[in-house]
């Protein structure tokens, strides 16, 4: 399998992922009230899952009827149990994962980002970049 360029085995990478999950929380809180098929009985998946923080809330999301899949190289450092929540320790990049929906991308980098189209993404990361400040 490959190799996490900040393996969870580092010291301070839970601490790390916990600081990233409390930082998102408004804006994956956000996107996923907005969202109209995050309701009872939809599927989610959410591939590189960390510590399950957003696969929790996408569970609860979907709950009491739908299911919410979590998929990572590394599942040591997820503490979440819920009904409707499977954790698989898989790489994508060597099997497939059957999401069977639609496809939203959310990734935490803390660097400068630019991006050119569309520009519905564009003003997706301006959004962001507001609930930073």
């Amino acid at each position: 399998m490959p190799e996490y360029v900040l393996g969870h085995d580092l010291k301070g990478e839970g601490k790390r992922l916990a600081l990233m999950s409390n930082y998102s929380i408004p804006c994956t809180a956000g996107i996923f009230n907005r969202l109209m098929s995050l309701k009872s009985g939809a599927r989610t998946l959410e591939v590189g899952c960390g510590n399950g923080s957003i696969s929790a809330r996408l569970a609860r999301q979907v709950a009491p009827d739908g299911q919410a899949i979590a998929v990572d190289l590394d599942l040591s450092l997820v503490d979440v149990h819920l009904p409707n929540l499977e954790f698989r320790k898989e790489d994508i990049m060597a099997q497939p994962v059957e999401p069977g929906g639609a496809i939203l991308l959310i990734e935490p980098d803390f660097l400068s980002v630019t991006i050119a189209e569309p520009p519905e993404v564009h003003a997706l990361w301006e959004w962001l970049a507001c609930m930073v400040t």
